[in-house]
């Protein structure tokens, strides 16, 4: 499902969108050009952007404010994606080779910085002290999730407390700063941009932990990258964590002895994959996700009835229901 099919309200403005994210992607520089406008195809689903044009319409009218705000979001969003394919070593980013492996680590972290900038040139735009507050405080949330995230890359022990605070810094920063500069667009009361600012963190959590089931139980195909990936790459999320701390001594301690292995067979990886779901690692975790969205629809329902409340309740189900 794409989300202009979902947010028909808003369909306009996500066309109007994508031109204008090109022309700020451009640079007159051969090479950096080439690599963006590569990175500019593989678009994903461009749930940032309708975030912040939603949330803006449910306060109000959109505007220019609105636009940019969008731009913003996306551009950081994609300087992150960047960084955080080198970081993990990535060669697939939906089901394309990533720009670290059709270039190398050097261009791909330099066109993030790029990205970065860019995204600093986009901010001025907002003309705004709380704009600029927000994305600086979402920045240092993001990486400090990145850090946290490497920092645990092979902690078997790691406590879900410390996983809900790496999922709600290095995901729903985001979710949640577009939330808050939508409604900041649409010059919404203090009041009602701190319960978008909640919103989008519940929504962001939730979204995460679904990505994260998905890597147990999706479908390769519509993924574009290998179910028990995350295994593969050292990552310690929600069902795994759940397991190992409900499995008995003999077999956490199992477990933990195949993933310290530098490289994990793909049997060994089937095997934990059924475990997990054998121990219900993906059912508490569903659980955790839906738990999260029912305090999501429970801001959306505080607002009346409208076009954009309808789409972004259907927006919350598509995050805990989608299949990639």
């Amino acid at each position: 499902m794409i989300i202009d099919a979902i947010t028909p309200s808003v369909k306009t403005q996500l066309q109007e969108f994508e031109g204008s994210f090109a022309d700020m992607l451009r640079s007159q520089v051969p090479l950096a050009d080439k690599v963006v406008q590569y990175i500019s195809k593989l678009k994903g689903k461009r749930l940032r952007p309708a975030l912040v044009f939603l949330t803006g319409q449910l306060h109000g009218v959109l505007n220019e404010k609105s636009m940019d705000a969008a731009i913003v979001v996306e551009l950081l969003h994609t300087a992150t994606l960047v960084h955080d394919d080198v970081v993990d070593n990535s060669a697939l980013r939906r089901g394309h080779p990533t720009v670290n492996s059709v270039w190398d680590n050097r261009i791909s972290i330099l066109v993030g910085d790029l990205l970065f900038s860019r995204t600093l040139t986009a901010v001025l735009n907002l003309k705004s002290q709380e704009a600029l507050s927000i994305l600086s405080e979402t920045a240092n949330r993001i990486t400090e999730g990145e850090l946290l995230q490497v920092e645990h890359a092979r902690d078997y022990r790691i406590e879900e407390p410390v996983y809900y605070d790496l999922v709600a810094k290095k995901t729903a920063a985001l979710f949640s700063a577009c939330c808050e500069l939508g409604a900041l667009a649409a010059d919404a009361s203090a009041e009602h941009r701190e319960q978008m600012k909640k919103f989008g963190e519940c929504l962001g959590i939730a979204f995460q932990i679904k990505d994260d089931l998905l890597d147990y139980a999706g479908d390769v195909n519509l993924l574009g990258k290998p179910v028990g990936n995350d295994i593969r790459e050292n990552k310690v999320t929600l069902p795994l964590i759940y397991t190992l701390a409900h499995s008995d001594e003999d077999k956490r301690n199992e477990i933990i002895r195949v993933l310290e292995q530098d490289e994990t067979s793909e049997d060994n990886i089937r095997n934990i994959v059924q475990h997990v779901q054998e121990m219900g690692g993906l059912a508490y975790a569903e659980k955790v996700a839906r738990s999260y969205a029912d305090q999501a629809f429970a801001i959306l329902h505080s607002y009346p009835e409208s076009q954009a409340q309808a789409s972004l309740i259907t927006l919350v189900h598509f995050a805990i229901s989608r299949e990639n």
